[in-house]
């Protein structure tokens, strides 16, 4: 009942999509496919994309730490959370719909979604929220950015049950 609420639009409000990162897009091309995403995903409610400073260690134990700590700042005050970890449990595009609806008709207003950098996350951010896996293959955290967006959006998509997601 809940997807279909969403698709005639009598649902309850969307919830807030906030994507918080470690570091900035390098690659010119995946940061104008992560724009062309974001851009698609602003149609369908509020989104934000938040950027923590990448770590300076080259030792990647300590880069962790350093990242998990500006991580653990920014999440100060979360509502919901969605932590992005190799370990999490694997989701379907449509599983992914059906979870937002669900936050949705609890009445939640955001939702921070976590994209950690290339040393990975500590366990006390894994544990600040539920975890989810992208796959179990090892991807650029770069590239990672590129198929949240996506998923996120075809999620937006599925809810409204719109012919993207085939």
């Amino acid at each position: 009942m809940g997807l279909e609420l969403l698709r005639r639009g009598t649902g309850p409000a969307p919830v807030k999509l906030v994507l918080l990162c470690v570091g900035r897009l390098r690659n010119a091309s995946l940061r104008a496919l992560c724009d062309e995403y974001a851009a698609r995903l602003r149609r369908y409610g509020p989104f934000e994309i938040q950027e923590c400073k990448a770590a300076s260690a080259a030792d990647p134990a300590a880069g962790a730490a350093e990242e998990s700590k500006r991580l653990l700042a920014a999440l100060a005050g979360a509502e919901a959370l969605w932590v992005l970890d190799e370990r999490g449990r694997q989701e379907t595009s449509a599983g992914l719909a059906s979870r937002l609806t669900h936050l949705e008709n609890r009445s939640t207003k955001a939702l921070t979604i976590v994209l950690g950098g290339a040393y990975g996350l500590s366990d006390e951010v894994r544990r600040r929220g539920e975890c989810l896996a992208l796959s179990r293959l090892t991807f650029p955290h770069e590239l990672c950015r590129a198929i949240v967006l996506e998923q996120l959006y075809r999620a937006r998509t599925i809810q409204r049950g719109e012919p993207y997601h085939h």
